[in-house]
């Protein structure tokens, strides 16, 4: 049975999500406020209750919008199918019976209570065990409990308390003795001074055939009573107890009812024949071979939860086996040591460990079948020459037994196949680089990186008391340099330990150096290039070389279409799959299209960067040139299929020079653009880094047109500014020009005026400087808007006008629309409502003409600012509502935030106060998420103007005060006074 893909029946949990996606608290309390109640809708009341118990902030509402959007985001970009709805009763998450685990657990209890009312009490028991088998913990035990949750979280208990109690019933009337046992023992870890729960427990045992285990119960009992209470069993439980001693089972569970039939099976101790000699098998302890527990284990605690729910806890209908699995460095081997010591009392029959070596020489199977054999007291004698009885009688021996088997680093899976159970209660647990997916019955555990607190556990643990401070910026920064690898963690904090001398803020100090951090993480033994040697060892040359790119070519995510132009789409993906399971690469996320992200850790990426010779490494720079020259082609091809023309400069206007033979439609290139844009800035920080400068600085200004409409502004910035370090790298004075001039364009459109001006008037003389009219005019546009928008009407003007004849110059009629469009702005400030009309009519006749749909709509957005100058609302109103539409049919969100700012506005001003209210409310959200403080704060300030004019004086202070504080964080401090004084205006006249 799959796992539901969301857990409140033990810590929260996001079930097929790679890592932990959803790491806020105030997130993770509102999706679990809603998960307990499913597609319902919550109130914002309760909603805040669960927040801040009791006390919420004046700003609960807009906190709680916020999160909801953050949660909205993770879900998305997790890939999980949860849509969270919003109306006027609050929130509501909608999941599917299946989804949810707590939502099946009623559904499986209801289908239980069906079938034994019918009377298919076997039935209703494989019903009410999977019930059984979802809950992990108590629900949501990771979190706070507010009080707002308590009646939804005690009738799950309740209801686990009734079903855990219907559930031994059945399996005691129907000879389940081992899955009684397992019931039994889950009730003793909350009444553990039970008798007759102790007494069943021994009496379950003992019908499954564990007398061992039966012994030890009782033991412990006797023990438990005689510490916690100074009394001593009473006459059931002892009798329990002889039974168990004389290894014989009472008539049990029920007169009338057989026992286990697996109570009549030889034990180890009475097995006839020479394999087990009775005076001998006597003397003989269990095996116990477990390594030294490392002192010092930290972290790991829910994998540790989920191996002992796994290995001990676990209905038998086949013995658990588990492998976990993970890069070098993860700490495998120390987590499974611990559970090992863990569960000892479990496994009253032995505990062995068995090295694989799977890294270097693995271990034949048919040796390792003899070394098990030989830990189970067996003689080397009567141990078969033939490898498949041999794994016959393995099998054998652990039917009877309760051993746990350790399998350290395995290779394959065919390594082990040999050497598993084939029923009773044993358990294994297999540690493997690679996934070990064909393992058949085998759970997955797979192991990422240390999130930051086990992180710094594990450093403060390892370094010794007072080591080292986890609130400075060197533990911080050695943490980084780690990537949060337990390995690298573990050796930084033995140089620490052993040398006194070297503080933490000289060894964050070396680590810095990517060429030298790996020769830093060395200690002893241990390496972290030792460690990752060994995988890299393993690969075939495909996947060796493919290893090498993505060390040179992955500083980030990367998706697998991004590497297919180093070889054909078919080997690239099959060296990929490798990768990915022997844990060299891991998916980092799925989104909800279903393609995959993935990502290779830092350190990781150091070794690939490092390992081969030096043609392999000469090798590798012309692989990242190939693929960083396919992307820059591809966006160049979807590009030309965009229909929105990008008010910029284009680094390519030429012949493609790798034709598509497929071309984009525009809603195909919308869609590549859309799925791959988590891989281009990755792309540009590799081009820089391996010394591809020009690719780096043309694939940043390739993307503009896409990241203009869907107003990308973080990438934005992010790409650009390494670009224009690429463009001055490689002495590109055109690439220069036009990383500046883009640059002042993202800070137009952040309100960061003093860096626009900057950008801008370093563009300028380099356009000039290198003769490209066009892009000399598109920057006298900024300037003159800089110029405009600081009260600089006249110098505006002359800037635009300079523009439009650059504009005719070359030819480019968009371009001429555009200045055209930012004239009749300076001539309508002027109060010139005619010659504004003149440059409104010349632009939109140019945009009509070139059939450009964008262009129309933008021009058509400047003509309803005109028509509301001159009091003509309704038609206002007709035009941006025009505009909107087409902006939100070509997908650019950033031009329709606009529009929905000044649609509001004109609704509002022709009384249309709901329209107007709701279309505001959407500015606002959405020029928030854009990043956009002018969309958000003019729209937030009409908000609070509306307010107002309703007589909501609480919401009108609210609004107007965030619109105050983005008009603040914008630079605009008169806009923001405009705010404040506003609004004391009204509250003096209300007072008065």
């Amino acid at each position: 049975m799959d796992s539901p893909r969301y857990g409140i029946l033990g810590p929260l949990r996001l079930s097929h999500v790679q890592g932990q996606p959803l790491r806020a608290a105030k997130p993770r309390q509102l999706l679990a406020t809603l998960l307990l109640h499913p597609n319902r809708f919550v109130s914002t009341d309760l909603i805040a209750d669960a927040l801040w118990e009791g006390t919420p902030p004046r700003s609960a509402t807009a906190n709680i919008r916020t999160y909801v959007r953050a949660l909205r985001g993770v879900l998305q970009d997790a890939g999980l199918p949860a849509p969270i709805d919003t109306s006027a009763a609050g929130y509501s998450i909608e999941v599917g019976v299946d989804e949810l685990d707590a939502s099946l657990f009623e559904s499986l209890l209801a289908e239980g209570g069906h079938l034994r009312d019918a009377g298919e009490g076997k039935q209703a028991m494989q019903a009410f065990s999977r019930a059984y088998a979802l809950w992990r913990g108590r629900p949501l035990e990771d979190l706070i409990i507010p009080a707002a949750w308590e009646g939804s979280v005690n009738r799950l208990e309740a209801q686990h308390r009734g079903l855990v109690d219907t559930l031994l019933d059945l399996r005691l009337e129907y000879g389940d003795a081992s899955g009684a046992a397992v019931l039994l023992s889950a009730r003793l870890t909350d009444d553990p001074y039970d008798e007759q729960l102790w007494r069943r427990l021994v009496d379950a045992l003992l019908a499954a055939g564990r007398v061992g285990e039966a012994r030890a119960a009782y033991q412990k009992a006797v023990q438990t009573l005689a510490d916690e209470l100074d009394i001593k069993p009473g006459p059931e439980l002892e009798a329990a107890g002889t039974r168990a001693e004389n290894g014989r089972s009472a008539n049990w569970p029920n007169p009338g009812i057989p026992a286990d039939r697996s109570a009549d099976r030889p034990t180890a101790e009475a097995a006839p024949g020479p394999m087990a000699a009775p005076e001998l098998t006597e003397t003989r302890r269990p095996p116990s071979q477990l390594p030294l527990d490392l002192p010092d284990f930290s972290g790991r605690q829910i994998h540790l939860e989920q191996l002992r729910d796994l290995v001990c806890g676990r209905d038998p209908v086949r013995p658990p086996i588990a492998v976990v699995s993970g890069a070098p460095g993860t700490g495998k081997t120390s987590l499974a040591v611990r559970l090992g010591h863990l569960v000892r009392e479990s496994f009253p029959d032995g505990q062995i460990y068995l090295d694989m070596h799977g890294a270097t020489q693995p271990r034949d199977p048919a040796a390792a079948l003899t070394d098990l054999l030989l830990s189970l007291n067996l003689p080397d004698y009567a141990i078969p020459t033939d490898p498949e009885r041999r794994s016959a009688m393995l099998r054998s021996e652990l039917a009877s037994r309760r051993v746990l088997i350790i399998l350290d680093d395995v290779a394959t899976a065919g390594q082990v196949a040999p050497l598993m159970p084939g029923t009773g209660a044993s358990a294994v647990v297999v540690t493997s680089r690679n996934r070990l997916m064909d393992l058949a019955g085998a759970d997955s555990l797979p192991l990422d990186t240390f999130d930051d607190g086990e992180a710094v556990a594990l450093l403060e643990s390892v370094a010794g008391a007072g080591r080292v401070d986890r609130t400075t910026s060197a533990a911080e920064e050695i943490l980084a340099a780690c990537g949060n690898l337990p390995l690298a963690i573990r050796i930084v904090g033995s140089r620490l330990a052993q040398r006194p001398d070297l503080s933490p803020g000289e060894l964050a100090r070396r680590l810095r150096d990517e060429s030298s951090r790996l020769d830093e993480l060395s200690i002893g033994e241990l390496a972290v290039r030792t460690s990752a040697d060994l995988s890299y060892d393993a690969l075939n040359p495909d996947e060796a070389r493919l290893y090498r790119l993505i060390g040179h070519f992955a500083v980030g995510v990367f998706s697998a279409r991004a590497l297919e132009a180093m070889a054909s789409p078919a080997s690239v993906r099959r060296s990929l799959d490798r990768l990915i399971e022997v844990n060299l690469v891991r998916i980092s996320s799925i989104d909800h299209r279903g393609t995959a992200r993935y990502r290779m850790h830092d350190l990781l990426r150091l070794h690939a960067i490092g390992v081969g010779d030096e043609s392999q490494r000469a090798e590798a720079v012309k692989d990242v040139a190939t693929v960083v020259d396919a992307i820059l082609n591809k966006v160049r091809r979807a590009n030309t299929a965009l229909s929105v023309e990008f008010f910029g400069v284009p680094e390519h206007s030429g012949p493609l020079t790798s034709p598509d033979p497929q071309p984009f439609t525009e809603t195909d290139a919308i869609a590549w653009f859309d799925s791959e844009r988590s891989t281009f800035v990755p792309a540009i920080r590799a081009a820089a880094q391996n010394g591809l400068h020009d690719y780096a600085w043309r694939i940043a200004a390739a993307w503009s047109p896409y990241l203009d409409m869907r107003a990308g502004f973080d990438d934005w910035g992010e790409s650009h500014r390494q670009g224009l370090r690429s463009a001055i790298e490689c002495a590109d004075r055109w690439g220069e020009a036009i990383m500046h001039r883009n640059l002042a364009q993202l800070a137009v459109y952040q309100d960061d005026w003093d860096t626009a001006r900057t950008h801008f008037d370093q563009a300028a003389p380099v356009f000039a400087e290198v003769g490209d009219r066009l892009g000399a005019g598109i920057t006298a546009v900024g300037l003159g808007t800089w110029l405009r928008e600081r009260g600089s009407a006249d110098d505006a003007l002359t800037q635009f006008e300079n523009a439009i004849e650059a504009f005719v110059e070359v030819g480019n009629a968009n371009a001429e629309a555009v200045a055209r469009t930012a004239a009749a702005s300076v001539w309508l400030s002027r109060d010139d409502t005619v010659t504004a009309g003149r440059y409104l009519a010349q632009a939109y006749l140019l945009g009509v003409r070139l059939g450009d749909a964008h262009r129309v709509a933008k021009v058509r957005r400047r003509i309803a600012g005109l028509r509301l100058h001159q009091g003509r609302h309704d038609q206002a109103v007709r035009q941006l509502r025009q505009s909107l539409g087409i902006f939100t049919d070509l997908g650019d969100d950033h031009c329709a935030a606009h529009a929905r700012a000044e649609l509001g506005h004109a609704l509002m001003t022709r009384g249309e106060l709901a329209a107007a209210r709701k279309m505001l409310i959407d500015a606002v959200e959405i020029g928030h998420r854009l990043g956009d403080r002018s969309v958000e704060g003019r729209a937030a300030q009409d908000l609070g103007r509306l307010y107002l004019t309703t007589g909501n004086l609480d919401w009108a202070r609210r609004t107007f005060e965030r619109a105050a504080r983005v008009w603040q964080q914008a630079g605009n401090d008169d806009r923001a006074a405009a705010c404040r004084l506003e609004l004391a205006g009204f509250e003096s006249a209300a007072a008065g």
